[in-house]
């Protein structure tokens, strides 16, 4: 009897591959053998960064095996580069744990053209960048105008015109930080965002970025706790942005926690990596949103939706996680609170990247 899932991932225009645990190639389809130039007969038995020369393969491929989180099978990684057919095309890297019954084999790898839509986001970024920079020469006015107008200038301002020029510049703050994000998104998608992956502290990190939000949590009657290892090794990562994914994921656990509820910090040590965490026992994230929570612009509504940003904070986090080489995900029950992780690389002595 013919083999028809087998035929249908052999069809395919994407290129599939199954590894074992140690990333030797099980199996191919035949577009992957257009791509890169190997038969599945010689690819057999390599590995599967050998044979595509994609290094990016080697942690998400660690990652999964460690993780081996069924129910959140699919890893995307950043995009890479390969010349295919005299051009430059842009692939989506992403990988699945492979399991026959209840035991774990192995993993499925799949590259997906994504040429065209590169092309576009990269339009669509050029765009917002020159909007925002647009927009934030007149707010600038906008915001000197209200502010000397809340000084007097035209007189003293009663109750009500204070109430007023208060809401106003709330808005002119909101609105000055949604320029800001969309510049600093606009940046890292363009790629001219500098990652400079230095040994840190990781229980340095975790300080820095709760330091300045522990009276906050005080204040809502929020309890804000650190669960750090003893000894952690040092994580390659670039000190300010790896603080504001950490401010960012805790400041979001803020908003959905009500008073009495905790958040918590963790941090954990895998083979290559490590794991932070910031777990809140908050409203928890309907199931419909968890596939949409990192991208731009989404805003969950129902139980989970709060004022605040424009859904900008966790696309942000995620560039700069994937710009590490790292990893960022959600768990969250509704009613039961939400956990987000997200992984660094192990800072190498020798001076490369784990």
């Amino acid at each position: 009897m013919t083999d028809w899932p087998a035929v249908a991932l052999s069809r395919l225009d994407d290129a599939l591959f199954i590894t074992d645990r140690s990333h030797q190639i099980v199996w191919q389809n035949s577009f992957s053998e257009e791509l890169f130039g190997v038969s599945p007969e010689d690819s057999r038995g390599r590995l599967v960064s050998e044979v595509t020369g994609i290094q990016q393969l080697i942690p998400l491929l660690d990652d999964l095996f460690e993780r081996e989180i069924s129910r959140e099978p699919v890893l995307e990684k950043v995009e890479t580069v390969i010349n295919f057919s005299d051009k430059r095309h842009y692939f989506r890297i992403a990988a699945a744990l492979v399991q026959e019954a209840d035991d774990f084999t192995g993993a499925l790898v799949q590259l997906t053209d994504i040429t065209r839509f590169s092309e576009m986001e990269k339009f669509k970024g050029d765009y917002v960048s020159i909007i925002s920079h647009e927009f934030r020469t007149p707010l600038t006015s906008v915001v000197l105008g209200v502010e000397m107008l809340r000084t007097g200038m035209l007189g003293e301002l009663n109750e009500r015109g204070e109430e007023i020029f208060d809401a106003i510049g709330d808005d002119c703050t909101r609105l000055t930080k949604l320029v800001d994000n969309l510049l600093e998104l606009s940046r890292i998608e363009s790629g001219t965002i500098y990652i400079q992956a230095e040994p840190v502290d990781a229980a340095e990190l975790v300080r820095e970025a709760v330091r300045p939000l522990k009276i906050q949590a005080e204040n809502k009657g929020i309890s804000l706790v650190t669960e750090l290892p003893d000894v952690l090794p040092p994580v390659a990562a670039d000190f300010n942005k790896t603080v504001w994914v950490l401010t960012n994921l805790i400041g979001n656990a803020l908003r959905y926690t009500e008073a009495g509820g905790t958040i918590t910090v963790q941090v954990r040590v895998g083979r290559r990596r490590l794991y932070f965490s910031v777990k809140d026992s908050g409203c928890g994230i309907p199931p419909e949103y968890r596939d949409q929570i990192f991208e731009k612009f989404i805003q969950v509504s129902g139980p989970a939706k709060r004022k605040g940003g424009a859904g900008l904070g966790l696309a942000i986090s995620k560039e700069i996680v994937t710009a590490h080489g790292g990893e960022i995900w959600v768990e969250s029950e509704v009613g039961a609170g939400s956990t987000f992780t997200f992984s660094f690389p192990l800072f190498r002595r020798e001076g490369t990247l784990g």
